[in-house]
């Protein structure tokens, strides 16, 4: 796509997010039962896996948000409801003694800066029946600490197990074990942290850090390679496996009347969750409007510890040999978030710039939330690629827009379309990419990036039925479709080798889910049923696999609510698309699989809150997979049925 069709497209995206600001504020609430207006639900993350690129939520949102942060994405827009009521820019600010200013919210002496630190009412707020018992909150200044330093965070430890077991293979007792040889073990301990009004004045700041250590596998180097070079056995974790010592967020935020700066580690959530070691400033222009910017140095995507965070990076060349480009990539970006009483969100434009190696990738982000009345939510969030190695497909790198639509209190219909594509400079991906073997005439699809744009469309329906909605039926349907993929054996064809192509041909799949809940069956319990299936267009599946799963679960409380425990069985089928076909090497596409498995799991987890200030969450379960391989007539095997056990311990405190 030209660069101008690109911009044009940029612009276009710009203005509608834009727009959204002054849209026609919506019809008042008709009072009915719209539960999205509840209080919500910040929950931290489970697991610390989650990359930070994954939190791509405005933070314009006014509503209450865990210390915690959490790191798992809200859904969206449960919570806008409560922005009308707290900070409509329709009406004055109060004053700290809740008194109304006097003249227009907009006016430039009247200014209430929105706060996109992540914070919800800042430390005076009023406090309420629903954040009373929640585990992560923000806190509220009390006579003793109003001018001193509020602290407030959580100190979690959570550990991990797996372990499975097996037997050797059928026909072939020398070919080895069929189950992993190989447990996988962590214990991990995460540290999160805000420090409000330093000593009573201006400043904040905040931190979220972790180290997971991982038991490793205590066994010798092996050449895994084939070239005599040995690579150290690793169980699967963060970015290269092995140990982790994560900084997620580390930087101090001097509060002014209408600028804030922002200056160390720290993701800019409103522009892409870009990452950055550098300093960020937002400007309050009103009370509806905050420009904001930010420059300094990209850390390495997809790291997950400070050892990773700036590898040396590396361009492969057309002649397959390495070149070093340094460290470092800079990071610069600018843009504005917004907020009315009906809508939020942010838009701008972000610049990636390696220090040598590659030329910049410069991108236009929006993200944004609009509900009309009580019934319609609009959302949306995308990042377009103008210039560099992503514009390919288009420069449509991500591109997510969904409704939800509550024509009435029994009834909720949601829409929503997702492309989303390769999303990484070449420099730092060819740093972990093997050099290009011109050894033999092969495919080697590891020695450059292949730009794969995914699309995936989907609708679904939920229905209470009986009194006070005590059942629930939900269905969705799933479309799903990748493009054709090109492979290519070594460009330049050395030894006289003929340059050999495989394509991967496109694939659609269909994936339908429906699913029935009793709110308050036996014993009060909720009972729930699910069915997922996924089938292929046009005879192949989407991932070359058909699934069938069924899954049945109870909950129960623990004591009137201080607890829930949950107990589940599933049953989960799948099947190659070339099941009982011989892999023919001349044809590519009958050699992706040619087995069939089902595996039973049962299980369960507890949620429990020990305290006001002590939580828990444990799980196990116990799956066992039946393999059956099937290349045609006279070849078929069943290997013998492989056991696992996974384990989860969480226990959290807050302070």
């Amino acid at each position: 796509m030209p660069v101008r069709l690109r911009a044009t497209l940029a612009a276009a995206l710009v203005c509608l997010a834009a727009g959204s600001a002054w849209a026609k504020k919506a019809p008042k609430d008709d009072g009915g039962d719209d539960d999205s207006a509840s209080s919500d639900d910040s929950s931290d993350s489970d697991s610390g896996d989650d990359s930070g690129a994954a939190k791509s939520k405005s933070k314009a949102k006014p509503k209450a948000k865990s210390d915690a942060k959490s790191d798992a994405t809200d859904d969206s827009g449960d919570d806008d409801a409560k922005a009308k009521d707290d900070s409509s820019g329709d009406q004055a600010p109060p004053d700290d003694d809740g008194s109304a200013k006097k003249g227009s919210a907009d006016d430039d002496d009247d200014v209430k800066k929105q706060d996109l630190n992540g914070h919800d009412l800042g430390t005076k707020k009023k406090t309420n029946e629903f954040e009373r018992d929640r585990f992560y909150v923000d806190k509220v200044d009390t006579p003793k600490t109003e001018n001193r330093t509020l602290i407030q965070g959580s100190l979690a430890e959570t550990s991990f197990f797996y372990t499975e077991s097996g037997g050797n293979y059928t026909g072939n007792p020398t070919a080895g074990n069929d189950a992993s040889t190989l447990s996988r073990l962590y214990t991990e301990l995460r540290y999160q942290s805000d420090f409000r009004h330093i000593k009573g004045g201006k400043w904040d700041g905040r931190i979220d850090a972790r180290v997971r250590l991982v038991d490793q596998p205590g066994q010798p180097e092996t050449d895994l390679t084939g070239t005599g070079t040995s690579t150290p056995l690793k169980t699967q974790s963060g970015l290269l496996g092995g140990d982790e010592y994560d900084l997620r967020e580390l930087w101090l935020v001097r509060n002014g009347d209408r600028s804030d700066v922002f200056i160390g580690r720290q993701y800019i959530s409103d522009l892409a969750a870009v990452k950055i070691d550098g300093v960020r400033i937002d400007y309050a222009s009103s009370n509806k409007f905050t420009l904001l910017g930010f420059a300094g140095l990209y850390p390495m995507r997809g790291s997950r510890s400070i050892e990773t965070d700036y590898q040396t990076l590396q361009i492969i060349n057309p002649d397959g040999t390495r070149t070093t480009e340094g460290n470092l990539t800079g990071a610069a970006g600018g843009g504005a978030a917004y907020r009315t009483g009906n809508s939020y969100g942010a838009f701008g434009g972000v610049v990636l710039a390696p220090f040598a190696g590659e030329q910049p990738r410069i991108f236009a982000t929006s993200n944004g939330y609009w509900r009309y009345g009580s019934t319609l939510d609009l959302y949306h969030f995308a990042v377009i690629d103008l210039i560099g190695s992503n514009t390919t497909n288009e420069g449509l790198t991500n591109l997510s827009a969904g409704l939800n639509y509550k024509p009435s209190p029994r009834l909720r219909l949601t829409a929503s379309f997702n492309r989303v594509d390769t999303e990484t400079l070449n420099v730092q991906a060819g740093t972990y990419l093997n050099s290009i073997d011109t050894g033999a005439n092969i495919i080697d699809n590891e020695v450059y990036i292949a730009r794969i744009a995914t699309n995936e469309a989907r609708g679904s329906v939920s229905a209470g039925l009986g009194e006070l909605q005590r059942f629930e039926l939900t269905s969705s349907l799933t479309l799903r479709y990748r493009p054709d993929i090109t492979l290519n054996t070594f460009a330049n064809n050395i030894g006289g080798m003929t340059p050999v192509t495989a394509t991967l041909q496109a694939e659609e799949g269909v994936d339908f889910y429906a699913s029935i809940t009793d709110r308050h069956s036996f014993k009060d319990m909720r009972l729930q049923a699910d069915l997922m299936r996924t089938f292929g267009i046009g005879g192949t599946a989407y991932d070359h696999t058909e699934l069938l799963g069924l899954r049945v679960s109870a909950q129960h409380d623990i004591k009137g609510g201080q607890g829930e425990w949950e107990a589940e069985i599933a049953y989960t089928t799948t099947r190659d698309s070339d099941a009982g076909q011989a892999c023919n090497p001349a044809v590519i596409q009958s050699c992706f699989g040619s087995s069939a498995s089902s595996l039973l799991s049962v299980g369960g987890s507890v949620y429990y809150r020990i305290n006001r200030n002590w939580f828990g969450i444990g799980s196990l379960y116990v799956t066992k997979e039946s393999i059956q391989t099937n290349q045609g007539v006279g070849n078929v095997a069943n290997d013998p049925d492989i056991t696992g056990i996974t384990g989860f311990l969480r226990v959290a405190y807050r302070f």
